[in-house]
């Protein structure tokens, strides 16, 4: 059995957790999850979750310890029963959802999960990938994208589950494309995970500055191609651009800018008019997908688009650009999924909901 403690967006992680297949699912505490797989070998791919291990007996810890100097535990009492019981060196403490980067180097993390059973944490998340992308870029500006990379990988994970297991696509043939690609973040993370990339926007000044400083970094993978080309989305896609990489399988994977900046004080009207700017523009996205089907390509699609606050800081039903974009897709033969959980903060006036063109 393994274990699990899911990221900030719960019901997200538990869809990510099935690129594994998960199994005799249980929650023994608030933000845990057990469970057991087939799949092992793919829970290294799985970043979303904070921390991922196996789940042990007690009685079993000695054994399984007794080469540790020092292991990390959530509280006082813990620490000195397995001090007393099972004859740990040291314990140290740790919350459950930080993630320490001295664990990883000196010791063991346990976690007491239920029942006389305890977790021994085996992987973290990959915090210093994300850095890596995020930030120290030469080229940005508050007009471009600013999707994490946490959650471009998390999007590829997603669609991954769709198809990993009971599909016969190509999976290493596979091709990532990103037609808002500003900083290249879709790009790095698809080329860390082994993934042929092409990019294109209406302005590729800031993707040129940043591909060669990420093509410096420890986390390129160099043998992966990837190509950029100039796009307006909202003009056709000229023919000679489609070349034969676009037409093996795509997987699309983007967001548009969340800008304009939302605070508490926007007025609804506001928020209103910002829903029709990017309305147009998403408009013109599933108008560019359909001219790839034409041309030869059938790509698959996930994206996110903005979904605003109201006064309070709680999200609002009243959004309106879900619906209308999917009603849009609807009239062109195009169904759109919703995946039903914010990706956001309380204290966030805008967040994301991901969406999945099959």
């Amino acid at each position: 059995m393994y274990f699990a403690v899911l990221g900030k967006n719960p019901e997200i992680s538990m869809i990510e957790l099935q690129l594994v297949q998960a199994k005799e699912i249980s929650y023994p505490k608030k933000g845990i999850v057990i469970f057991d797989t087939k799949y092992a070998e793919l829970l290294p791919q799985l970043w979303w979750t904070i921390k991922i291990g196996t789940v042990v007996k007690e009685k079993d810890l000695q054994e399984l310890l007794k080469e540790v100097k020092i292991i990390w535990i959530q509280n006082e009492a813990n620490g000195k029963h397995l001090k007393r019981t099972v004859w740990i060196r040291r314990y140290k403490l740790v919350d459950i959802f930080h993630t320490d980067r001295e664990i990883k180097s000196k010791g063991k993390e346990v976690i007491n999960l239920e029942n006389g059973l305890y977790g021994i944490v085996e992987q973290y998340q990959n915090i210093e990938v994300y850095e890596t992308v995020d930030f120290g870029k030469p080229g940005r500006s508050m007009d471009m994208g600013m999707m994490p990379a946490k959650l471009a990988h998390m999007m590829i994970n997603i669609w991954l589950t769709n198809v990993i297991h009971h599909s016969d696509l190509d999976i290493e043939n596979l091709v990532i494309y990103d037609p808002f690609v500003w900083s290249w973040t879709t790009w790095m993370l698809a080329n860390h995970l082994g993934y042929d990339f092409i990019g294109s926007d209406i302005k590729t000044t800031y993707a040129e500055q940043n591909a060669i400083r990420r093509k410096t970094t420890k986390f390129h993978t160099p043998d992966k191609q990837f190509n950029i080309f100039t796009q307006d989305i909202t003009k056709k896609i000229e023919n000679q651009l489609i070349n034969e990489k676009m037409k093996r399988n795509v997987l699309i994977v983007t967001e548009w800018r969340l800008w304009p900046i939302v605070g508490k004080n926007t007025s609804s009207q506001d928020i209103q008019k910002f829903q029709k700017q990017v309305l147009v523009i998403y408009k013109s996205f599933l108008d560019r997908i359909q001219e790839l089907s034409i041309w030869g390509v059938k790509p698959s699609v996930i994206f996110t688009i903005p979904y605003y606050a109201n006064q309070e800081s709680s999200w609002t039903p009243t959004n309106s650009l879900e619906k209308d974009l999917s009603d849009y897709g609807t009239q062109m033969g195009i169904h759109i999924q919703a995946i039903p959980e914010i990706y956001g903060r309380e204290w966030q006036n805008v967040g994301r909901k991901i969406m999945i063109i099959r």
